[in-house]
């Protein structure tokens, strides 16, 4: 088996070409040639060398772009997680200010309804009390003793 023997570049050519690719990364005829003869190597080495560098160049940007978007992937999945838990409490807060209405609009209701109970159509705003026909016939449910303290419940709910 016959090894070829590759010939490592010195520093000193590798400064070169490393400050001749961040001026331009695309060689032209006439400058690889200057700069072969200012290295000791052929005009196809040089060649290979900046395709070389612009190929690891491309990489490198992939890999960072990569990155960068798995970072902002991570940030909306967070962004995500912590918008699904505002939304699971504003509906459990929902759920427990229709419970209140309802008791409020149905004081026969609250005497024997305990506050942990969901009232039936209640439950993620599948009705509104304020749809039903009742609600335009019962006198000022506000004007209605019994339903101060639920009242004054429900505003507490709403504010938290």
């Amino acid at each position: 088996m016959e090894y070829s023997t590759k010939k490592r570049l010195t520093q000193n050519q590798l400064n070169l070409l490393e400050t001749s690719f961040i001026t331009n990364s695309k060689l032209e005829g006439e400058r690889k040639q200057e700069l072969a003869s200012q290295l000791g190597l052929s005009s196809k080495q040089v060649s290979i060398w900046y395709q070389n560098k612009r190929a690891r160049c491309k990489a490198e940007a992939v890999e960072m772009n990569y990155q960068a978007l798995q970072l902002q992937l991570q940030n909306v999945l967070a962004h995500n997680k912590r918008l699904q838990i505002e939304v699971r409490r504003l509906t459990h807060k929902l759920d427990q200010a229709n419970h209140l209405l309802f008791l409020a609009s149905n004081p026969s209701a609250s005497a024997s309804a305990s506050a942990s109970t969901v009232a039936p159509g209640f439950n993620h705003l599948q009705s509104s009390s304020w749809d039903s026909p009742a609600t335009a016939t019962t006198k000022s449910i506000w004007e209605n003793a019994e339903v101060l303290p639920i009242m004054d419940e429900l505003y507490a709910c709403l504010l938290e």
